[in-house]
């Protein structure tokens, strides 16, 4: 018998569990066919799940999770799987900012962005990164974050 999901917003737990899951894969190429994509739906409606089996399918760093789409709608698109974990992607979500002050706020998306940078401390050890670049990264390493999440974003496309 199947696991209703209620709760689960990670989509490899999802498929790892054999929960019910609505496929929604399609989503991918929406990704793929758009610069820009804004997703706004309401509380408890799956954004989170959406953003998660975006991120298992685009992160390089999930190439041995690949097998979670086999079963699903976009196993099908040969022109989408060549893109399957091919970029560093960023999965940050903003659900848990529920502080009492703008200031504990504050704090915490510092953490929520140090936490990001540290999911990429490969790029330290970059060849492709100018030396104060990798300082700047640093920074952001150590919770000093000013532009941190431009630069991040840059310095992983290069």
């Amino acid at each position: 018998m199947k696991l209703i999901p209620t709760g689960i917003e990670n989509f490899k737990e999802m498929i790892d569990k054999n929960a019910y899951y609505v496929d929604k894969t399609n989503l991918i190429i929406d990704v793929l066919n758009e610069q820009v994509v804004f997703c706004t739906r309401p509380r408890r409606f799956g954004k989170t799940l959406n953003m998660s089996m975006l991120y298992y399918f685009f992160s390089i760093k999930e190439k041995e999770n690949a097998y979670l789409f086999n079963d699903l709608y976009i196993s099908k698109n040969k022109e989408a799987l060549k893109h399957q974990n091919k970029y560093p992607t960023i999965f940050i979500s903003l659900k848990d900012m529920k502080k009492s002050s703008y200031e504990k706020q504050m704090n915490r998306f510092k953490e929520v962005i140090c936490l990001c940078a540290k999911n990429f401390l490969e790029l330290l050890n970059s060849d492709i990164l100018l030396d104060s670049e990798k300082k700047l990264f640093q920074k952001y390493v150590d919770n000093e974050l000013e532009s941190a999440l431009f630069n991040i974003s840059y310095f992983l496309y290069k």
